[in-house]
């Protein structure tokens, strides 16, 4: 078995000064929040800085993918390895291999990720019909294996030599039968990822939560120093406090809103009825 790398420094580099961004980015918003009046701006700095996180979390899953990228390649089969992902390519079931300076055209209706040094995911391209894309380089670097069902886009470092090989153990035969296949975590193919419903009401449980935060954020200026926290069952105040804590509601909303959906996530496979 022969293994082949693939170039990751542009993709690296790329991906983290992407990361250093968001990170500069999220000092400034921080900056913000504790420099200015609490109001509205201060909210949209807050909401800012929220969503920063999901962006960094899937950049940096995208690098440690890459970081375990590569393609290995025997008599019986290509295989392609990225991150947790295994595609298993058949020798047998391999028709073509093109340079990508073979193809006309651009890659059409692509979904995936796509940066300088990177591009994982699928689309179309002309003459090999719909491909999934594991590269380090542009479409002109890559080779695109096609099999009758699927192709492949792969950016191996030594071109030439990996086309050598895979020619030589095309002429071998393979010694067994493979199934082309792909191979990745179970929770990859949960429903759940492809719920419109589910999609919605969680979005719009973390609508109503940023919405009451905004409320807040935007009233705060106007409220007094001090003021009723809670009241007694006659509707008389019986705790005050600083005008800083009525952002305690929403904050309990926030943990509801997380736990509810860390929860719906968790009985979705057995109860999907509930879990809305």
């Amino acid at each position: 078995m022969e293994e082949w790398i693939t170039d990751r420094r542009i993709g690296t580099q790329t991906g983290l000064l992407f990361i250093f961004g968001l990170i500069v980015l999220d000092f400034i918003l921080i900056a913000v929040m504790t420099t200015q009046p609490i109001g509205f701006v201060t909210f949209l700095a807050g909401l800012l800085i929220v969503s920063s996180l999901p962006a960094i979390a899937l950049i940096v899953y995208q690098l440690a993918s890459l970081a375990r990228s590569g393609y290995s390649l025997d008599r019986n089969a290509l295989t392609i390895y990225w991150g947790p992902i295994r595609q298993i390519v058949p020798t047998a079931a391999i028709q073509r291999i093109m340079l990508g300076t073979e193809i006309e055209g651009r890659i059409k209706q692509f979904r995936g990720w796509r940066w300088p040094g990177l591009i994982v995911g699928q689309g179309e391209l002309p003459e090999a019909g719909l491909t999934l894309f594991y590269s380090t380089t542009s479409l002109a670097h890559q080779l695109v294996v096609i099999t009758p069902t699927l192709s492949y886009a792969i950016s191996p470092t030594d071109i030439a030599g990996f086309i050598e090989s895979i020619k030589a153990r095309y002429e071998l035969g393979p010694t067994q039968e493979l199934e082309q296949a792909s191979t990745h975590p179970p929770f990859f193919d949960w429903p759940l990822w492809h719920d419109r419903l589910a999609h919605g009401l969680a979005l719009l449980g973390a609508l109503l939560c940023a919405a009451l935060f905004a409320f807040v954020s935007i009233r705060y200026p106007d409220l007094p120093a001090r003021l009723p926290l809670h009241y007694t069952i006659d509707q008389l105040p019986d705790r005050f406090g600083p005008a800083s804590q009525s952002f305690l509601l929403p904050f309990i909303g926030l943990l509801a809103v997380l736990g509810n959906t860390l929860l719906g996530m968790l009985i979705y496979q057995r109860e999907r009825i509930a879990s809305y």
